[in-house]
């Protein structure tokens, strides 16, 4: 379980990183020039990551459940929506929204048992858990300080 705390916590400090250098490097190329150039440069290091460490092998897409092969397309749509999210709300406020929405969704795949995963009871806890983070954004959003003017032109350089 540590390992697996290990990684979580840094896939999620590598997550809000890479959100907030794609939402910069956009004001130079625009968002979808920006999302073609992060997964060819991700695509290259996927693909040294395969040939040095061997951590399986293209051939068994074969044996992959069509639907499956779609989360490229949905990652496509993750870097833009989050990117964009940055870029209109800051941050801190995007990645909250966005931790949210993918707990929520994560707690739907669980009690409905979707893509063949076991279903998971839904528990008391876990809807109080959810309503503190909903209540935690609410108040990051209450207490955020925005220089308007900045904000607009942020905005207004990104449309």
């Amino acid at each position: 379980m540590g390992l697996g705390m290990f990684c979580a916590i840094v896939a999620g400090m590598m997550i809000s990183l890479q959100t907030v250098l794609n939402a910069r490097m956009s004001h130079a190329f625009g968002a979808w020039a920006t999302t073609t150039l992060v997964f060819f440069v991700g695509l290259l290091g996927s693909l040294l990551a395969l040939v040095f460490f061997r951590g399986g092998t293209l051939a068994a897409v074969r044996e992959v459940e069509p639907l499956y092969l779609f989360g490229g397309f949905v990652g496509v749509g993750v870097v833009f929506c989050v990117m964009r999210g940055i870029q209109l709300l800051g941050p801190s406020i995007a990645i909250s929204v966005v931790l949210i929405s993918q707990l929520s969704f994560a707690l739907c795949v669980d009690v409905f048992g979707w893509f063949g995963l076991p279903k998971v009871d839904l528990s008391f806890g876990q809807i109080i858990g959810l309503a503190v983070m909903l209540s935690g954004m609410f108040v990051l959003k209450r207490y955020q300080v925005v220089d308007e003017a900045k904000q607009t032109d942020d905005v207004q350089a990104i449309s």
